[in-house]
């Protein structure tokens, strides 16, 4: 059986991320969004992380470092970084709508 690769998001341009360049956080910033935050963020955060990365993590809207490293998590589907979750708790992201119904489909 072969192995699909898993889908990256919420790695931000500005984060500077060479494996995984996911756009600019001001591309998936948004008014609203059309997604219950707690039931994403509780899904994303319910993980163990897969690995970390021993170098600073920043809001990438100001600039200002959030955190002196970052954890990233995996689901069988999507590999996102812990910094989405604090972008999501702080400002209106954008997420693909696959992205959502699958974490929906499992949280019910």
């Amino acid at each position: 059986m072969e192995k699909k690769s898993k889908t990256n998001i919420g790695f931000f341009k500005e984060m500077d991320i060479s494996f995984a360049d996911c756009g600019s956080v001001s591309e998936y910033i948004v008014e609203s969004v059309d997604y219950d935050k707690s039931k994403i963020i509780n899904y994303l955060e319910s993980f163990r992380y897969k690995a970390s990365c021993p170098r600073a993590s920043i809001d990438c809207v100001t600039k200002e470092k959030i955190s002196d490293l970052f954890m990233i998590y995996e689901d069988e589907l999507y590999r996102w970084p812990d910094f989405l979750t604090y972008h999501i708790k702080k400002y209106n992201i954008r997420l693909p709508d696959d992205f959502v119904r699958h974490i929906l489909e499992k949280v019910g």
